[in-house]
């Protein structure tokens, strides 16, 4: 019989799920009647204590993805401008994507019926399924933080915070609270929760949320703020008093978690606490759940993705707390099972890492270091280091411009990240009115002959310089200034669709080269004393945007003077196939007990190089020009902002 994992991937702009293989040893901790499996009896254990197993490199084929099983749902999860989330299109979608994955692994059938004792969900034909589901795991765009009240429920739309926020009410609460703490306090909160104050982020929303009066109404139903994956969580698990953790990843994508503590920061929280309207609320706890601790009533408590709390480890009951029945019950049988694991959401960021490679193990190529660069609906660049949230020791200090987020109790994920991606070209192809294959294709083919027209030259001709800058839904990475805006500048009588074309691709390029090379300094100051030698860095490239995007490619090469690598094995879903590797990692180490799995000397799997794109050095000054050019755009804009 096939172990199964399912992924969830909550994205912006799509939520799909995935089945994938489980190759490795499945055990319980449970003392439930339970199908024969080899079982262990574990007690609880916390964070950070001593328990904690042997890390292991993973086998190549521990997780494997299951082609033509899963399902994907097209929707905009996230309003631009205010950042709100349509919570509960993306909550139905969710459950949609799990029924229809179900129902194809249900195809998968043995030739004889099903025995009468047999423990298998019946499959659509009639016979016995040939798998049973042992993990369901989730990521999720983020951030995101959604408000509920005291049944676990969604109060509204208005309720919830995303990274996509830019409103100017927003806006102004960055600007008060930069008056109020002062230059040195940022300076330290940045340090400790690895995010500057910035709109897309959670203090000032809750603040700017908080403080309107038409929003009292809802805010006196706010029991908690949770995340999407900790919110389906709560509604299948049938519990609507027990307050779901969120994990280190979620949390500290909020802006408000000290990444080297994993604990809610003190002064984040103080500022959250003294915002008018706050309604604190202490909730029922159950007894011996030491996996997770509660450091104020409206955040929720805190965990890594894979803590072994009692109700993520014994399926979905028949009846819920209140007696009422469980209406997943006789929706997903395989969700009943007492050897189901389920675990807290992880940072799409954070997954997309991993399921490209780029995880921060040893990566066993000499010097190389991987970095993973990722072009969907937003941008990013990204690199995982080790930074264990037992150890003091390592201090990593953010570069002003980046990031610095948890992955897990092991790992911290130091990049930058654009609003705008992909978006920027479907942006242009609407204003151009390219909408159709053919003339986008088209338009891209000309680009390309004006990219190898361009390159070829030692200095970037006048007529060359429509420059834009990419920020359609406001600046993060790597300036951080609220209220920025988009703008092309050096327009003519005589600028075309292609011009623009170019003009928007070679923006976001250039963004990311700035925070590549902030990647490439901050890497650089942890080198160890007398290591000389500088690494060698290869881009992982990933997203759709990109990977179907050669030119892109391209000019990421070019601008960054590093190979971009295609892995076969991550294309298309590398953020699905993150998570499942970190479930994988952490069931073969652990099996469903109360241990935690140590990722900290895990390996690094070879890449599969479907494509490379090699950087040219002759377009090297061309792009060291262009990134001129628009930096001095911005800082002759940057006041209207």
């Amino acid at each position: 019989m096939r172990s199964i994992i399912l992924v969830v991937d909550a994205g912006s702009s799509s939520v799909r799920c995935t089945a994938h293989e489980y190759r490795g040893v499945v055990k319980s901790h449970n003392t439930r009647a339970s199908p024969p499996l080899d079982v262990e009896v574990d007690v609880d254990v916390a964070p950070g204590d001593e328990a904690t197993t042997t890390a292991s490199c993973p086998h190549p084929h521990l997780v494997e993805r299951l082609g033509g099983i899963g399902h994907s749902v097209p929707l905009a999860a996230v309003i631009p401008e205010t950042g709100h989330v349509r919570v509960h299109d993306v909550l139905d979608a969710i459950d949609a994507c799990v029924d229809e994955t179900l129902r194809s692994l249900r195809r998968i059938v043995h030739p004889d019926p099903p025995s009468p004792s047999s423990s298998s969900p019946p499959s659509s034909s009639g016979g016995e399924c040939r798998h049973r589901v042992v993990a369901v795991g989730f990521s999720s765009f983020v951030m995101n933080l959604v408000a509920v009240d005291a049944y676990g429920d969604p109060v509204g739309e208005v309720a919830t915070c995303s990274y996509a926020c830019n409103r100017a009410d927003v806006v102004e609460e960055c600007e008060r609270l930069r008056a109020e703490l002062g230059p040195e306090k940022l300076k330290a909160m940045y340090q400790r929760t690895g995010a500057p104050l910035h709109a897309s982020y959670a203090l000032p929303q809750l603040r700017a949320f908080y403080g309107k009066e038409e929003n009292r109404p809802l805010a006196e139903r706010i029991v908690r703020w949770q995340t999407l994956s900790t919110i389906s969580l709560h509604r299948w698990s049938g519990k609507p008093c027990v307050q779901m953790p969120i994990s280190y990843s979620e949390a500290s994508w909020t802006g408000m978690l000290d990444f080297r503590t994993c604990s809610w920061d003190d002064e984040s929280l103080r500022l959250v606490e003294t915002c008018p309207g706050v309604t604190q609320y202490m909730g029922y706890m159950s007894e011996g759940d030491e996996g997770y601790q509660d450091d104020i009533a409206i955040l929720p408590p805190l965990a890594d993705f894979d803590a072994p709390l009692p109700f993520l480890r014994e399926g979905i009951p028949r009846k819920n707390d209140d007696g009422s029945d469980n209406a997943y019950w006789e929706r997903w049988p395989e969700f009943r099972s007492h050897t189901l694991c389920q675990f807290l959401g992880i940072g799409d960021g954070a997954a997309a890492n991993v399921g490209s490679k780029c995880g921060g193990g040893q990566q066993g190529q000499g010097r190389q270091r991987r970095i993973a660069v990722t072009i969907g609906t937003s941008a990013a660049a990204r690199v995982c280091l080790p930074l264990s949230a037992r150890s003091s020791s390592d201090q990593v200090r953010i570069p002003p411009g980046l990031f610095c987020y948890r992955v897990h109790r092991d790992t911290v994920l130091l990049g930058g990240a654009l609003t705008d991606g992909g978006s920027v070209v479907e942006w242009a192809r609407s204003l151009l009115n390219l909408q159709s294959p053919e003339s986008f294709d088209a338009c891209l083919a000309r680009v390309t002959d004006m990219y190898d027209k361009r390159c070829g030259k030692r200095k970037r001709p006048t007529e060359d310089e429509v420059t834009m800058i990419p920020f359609l839904g406001g600046e993060r990475s790597t300036g951080f200034r609220g209220g920025a805006r988009a703008c092309i500048s050096g327009l003519t009588r005589d600028t075309t669709s292609n011009d623009v074309m170019y003009a928007c691709l070679e923006s976001v390029v250039l963004r990311l080269g700035r925070v590549l090379e902030l990647i490439s300094e901050a890497c650089a100051s942890r080198r160890t004393e007398g290591d000389d030698e500088s690494p060698e860095y290869v881009l992982v490239a990933s997203g759709a945007a990109l990977e179907r995007n050669v030119l892109w490619r391209r000019m990421l090469a070019d601008c960054s003077n590093a190979d971009v690598i295609v892995d076969g094995d991550s294309a298309e879903e590398g953020t699905s196939r993150g998570v499942a590797i970190l479930l994988a990692e952490s069931l073969q180490q652990t099996g469903l007990g109360a241990h935690h799995a140590a990722f900290g000397g895990i390996a690094e799997q070879p890449l599969v190089v479907a494509d490379e794109t090699k950087c040219n050095a002759v377009a090297r000054e061309h792009w060291m020009t262009a990134a001129s050019s628009q930096e001095s755009l911005i800082a002759a804009i940057a006041p209207s902002w």
